[in-house]
């Protein structure tokens, strides 16, 4: 008997360690928010805060570029559409309203990690409306400064919700920065629920955009209500 509890625990404790060290899902509500002026604020679901320089949840942090210069209108983390739903929320500075020119992705302290899925709220050239599907916004991913893979153009979305799942491929795995930007005149990005080092959740059918899955050029863009 004693020697069938040890082998169990055994197996369990192979299981732990299989397990991702870090794995995580970032729904923006419960982090630090550290704003251009250097004040902090932690997200509660309800409010909104503008001119945020950067965010921090679970050990991963979510970089505004430029850190300094930015307007504060460009950048936002909270409820933004009003929806009881934390998100971020960027200005590009092609557009109209703001002067981001990257959105970054690290681990708080280095090290890689995989980034398998996320929701875009947000990639239209006209504020506050919906897209022209003319949107030129792309993620890449990096390991030591080396691109991991060609960047992966996102699929255009009206802004606000409802919103896209975006299902990221091999990749994204085992980076250590991911980048967000833009090559033409885009306005208003927006972003939530980051799966890092999980599996993405099961989606309903159709319901994925499909990219960086070597599926570019059939892009499946069918959007999921909240």
């Amino acid at each position: 008997m004693i020697k069938l509890a040890k082998f169990a625990l055994g197996l369990a404790l192979s299981a732990a360690a299989a397990l991702p060290a870090q794995a995580v899902v970032i729904t923006f509500t419960g982090g630090t928010a550290t704003m251009l002026d250097t004040t902090t604020a932690v997200t509660n679901g309800s409010t909104v805060y503008t001119g945020v320089d950067y965010y921090e949840e679970g050990g991963f942090r979510l970089d505004f570029l430029p850190n300094s210069g930015s307007t504060g209108f460009s950048t936002h983390i909270g409820d933004y559409y009003s929806a009881g739903n934390d998100v971020i929320h960027a200005h590009w500075a092609t557009g109209a309203y703001g002067s981001v020119t990257a959105i970054e992705i690290s681990k708080v302290g280095g090290g890689t990690f995989d980034l398998n899925y996320f929701i875009l709220t947000s990639n239209t050239s006209t504020g506050g409306g919906p897209a022209s599907g003319f949107e030129l916004a792309y993620v890449e991913g990096f390991a030591s400064g080396i691109s991991t893979g060609a960047p992966v153009l996102l699929p255009p979305e009206d802004w606000g919700f409802p919103a896209t799942p975006v299902l990221l491929g091999s990749a994204f795995d085992a980076v250590d920065l991911v980048r967000f930007y833009v090559t033409n005149a885009v306005d208003c990005f927006g972003m939530d629920e980051f799966y890092i080092d999980q599996a993405a959740p099961i989606p309903e059918p159709g319901a994925l955009a499909l990219v960086g899955l070597g599926l570019f050029g059939a892009l499946v863009t069918v959007r999921r209500r909240r």
